[in-house]
């Protein structure tokens, strides 16, 4: 029998069954992941189609170790495998399919991130990304903030599943073995970016409501257990005074780097496709928890969707740390 088979469904069931435990952990590592995007390229579409050349990158530098088991895929080598590889010539309708971007906008964005240095046209109109090596001090930093996160994700499920895993060791891990790590990681992150792209068609809106997800979900990991069972509850849900976990927009844009005045408009958006509620004396919102109400995130099938995503991608590392 497949024992990875075995593991993936463990994880997928750990995931499902724990999803109010786990969830705050991943919702603040992607809001990690989104705030430092933003943060770097100011647009976070734009930012988007660095994570897929960045992907293409890691996976070059994977492909050297079919040719050395001792090549070395860690953070700090880095520096030295990436200007080491090439990266294959990608067309702009392939990217546009990997980001849930139309064509023409992805063409748009590829000239300004050029511009910017953000990637680089190489022989033949060859686009790639390659960071500069005068930047490796700041890169490194945000990596391993995101690193950080990433490891508290991976140790909240083991810790569920009684896997002898620290923060550090996990950390550790994915630092010796980066480029194998990050591949994974930005395949996830691309996939989970394209949902909301088409659900949302504006990013920055999918960073902002994490940010009322996160508040949300530790409110309910106080007061209910099976998240899955509560939103498919309807008596459940009125009975839940979730105007409690509320934001203001201020908060919001200081987690976020997102301007206020930005802030404002894309949750008064949210209130009017009903997705969050203002209250109209603190001004600070919260998430409706309703059946009668299209909500995306909180749509049982794509939370299946997006666990399926992630204990794929948590299995991998887990299998990575026990082998």
């Amino acid at each position: 029998m497949d024992n990875k088979k075995i593991e993936n469904k463990t994880v997928y069931k750990n995931l499902t069954e724990n999803f109010i435990k786990l969830m705050p952990t991943f919702y603040e590592m992607e809001s990690s992941f989104l705030s430092g995007v933003y943060k770097r390229y100011g647009d976070l579409e734009g930012g988007n189609i660095v994570i897929f050349f960045a992907r293409d990158c890691h996976l070059e530098i994977l492909r050297k170790r079919e040719k050395s088991l001792n090549f070395d895929l860690s953070l700090e080598n880095f520096w030295i495998n990436h200007k080491d590889v090439t990266q294959s010539k990608k067309k702009i309708i392939l990217v546009s399919q990997a980001t849930g971007l139309p064509k023409e906008t992805t063409r748009r964005k590829i000239i300004s991130l050029i511009k910017k240095k953000h990637l680089k046209k190489g022989e033949r109109n060859k686009i790639f990304w390659e960071p500069d090596s005068e930047l490796k001090e700041t890169y490194i930093k945000i990596i391993e903030e995101e690193i950080n996160s990433l490891s508290k994700f991976i140790f909240e499920q083991g810790k569920l599943l009684s896997l002898n895993l620290s923060v550090s060791k996990i950390e550790k891990e994915i630092k010796t073995n980066y480029s194998f790590y990050w591949f994974h990681y930005l395949n996830v992150q691309l996939e989970y970016i394209k949902f909301w792209q088409e659900k949302l068609k504006d990013l920055e809106m999918l960073l902002i409501g994490l940010q009322v997800i996160i508040l949300t979900l530790n409110f309910l990991k106080r007061k209910h257990n099976d998240f899955i069972s509560l939103i498919n509850n309807q008596k459940n849900l009125k009975n839940l005074a979730t105007s409690e976990a509320n934001i203001s927009a201020t908060s919001i844009s200081d987690i976020t780097g997102i301007p206020r005045a930005t802030c404002i408009r894309k949750l008064d958006t949210f209130v009017k496709m009903k997705i969050l509620q203002k209250d109209e004396k603190s001004k600070r919102y919260s998430l409706v928890l309703s059946q009668t109400t299209f909500n995306p995130m909180l749509q049982p099938e794509w939370m299946k969707h997006k666990i399926s995503i992630l204990s794929n991608f948590s299995s991998t590392v887990m299998a990575g740390l026990l082998r």
